[in-house]
């Protein structure tokens, strides 16, 4: 390959996400999109975290040189309605009541841009997630918690909300916010099986 990626940015300001690559110990920085996460009508759920992907991307790749830009969105569906993230308290109950005691979809959408204009890379992940029944008081005590309340579908699966949790199908870390294992594939692809893991801290 003729030239590589100067620079990894991570275009979201996940915990969860930042925690992932720093724990792989890669070399990465931070800046965070400011696109509206709003749904448009008649959108699928797989177009919409593609599109949203591609437009947190796509903006904190303008005017940069030479760098590998990721944004991600994550939703959680059931019945065909998108859950995001809840406006308040109230909304986050209403959330979880929904979900208690069901099981639902989680959908992860990554987008991959080098601002060289070499490469664009996108994908949509799928997970089952299954949640045990929960009683009103379980669900007003969780969200008291406080962890809810910047997660689609109002629970982290890799906090508290991993006890109402009691199976998953598919990639686990799509449900915390980033398939990792395809993510890393891509990237790989992109840009050389080398080029992530020689990126130290």
């Amino acid at each position: 390959m003729e030239s590589e990626p100067r620079r990894f940015i991570l275009a979201s300001g996940s915990p969860r996400r930042r925690a992932m690559f720093a724990e792989m110990g890669v070399a990465f920085e931070v800046v965070v999109s400011n696109v509206p996460e709003d749904e448009m009508h008649g959108e699928t759920p797989d177009a919409h975290v593609r599109r949203l992907a591609y437009a947190k991307a796509d903006e904190v790749a303008r005017g940069r040189d030479d760098a590998l830009v990721l944004g991600v969105d994550t939703i959680v569906v059931i019945d065909g309605e998108i859950l995001g993230k809840p406006a308040n308290e109230g909304d986050a109950e209403r959330m979880l009541g929904r979900l208690a005691g069901r099981d639902h979809t989680v959908f992860t959408g990554y987008a991959l841009v080098w601002t060289a204009g070499v490469a664009r890379e996108s994908r949509v992940v799928q997970s089952r997630v299954f949640m045990r029944a929960l009683t009103p008081e379980r669900i007003q005590w969780y969200v008291a918690t406080g962890e809810p309340m910047d997660k689609a579908g109002a629970y982290a699966i890799q906090g508290i909300g991993a006890s109402l949790v009691t199976r998953v199908e598919g990639s686990y870390t799509c449900v915390v916010g980033l398939p990792l294992a395809e993510a890393v594939l891509d990237i790989e692809r992109l840009v050389g099986p080398e080029w992530l893991f020689g990126r130290r801290p």
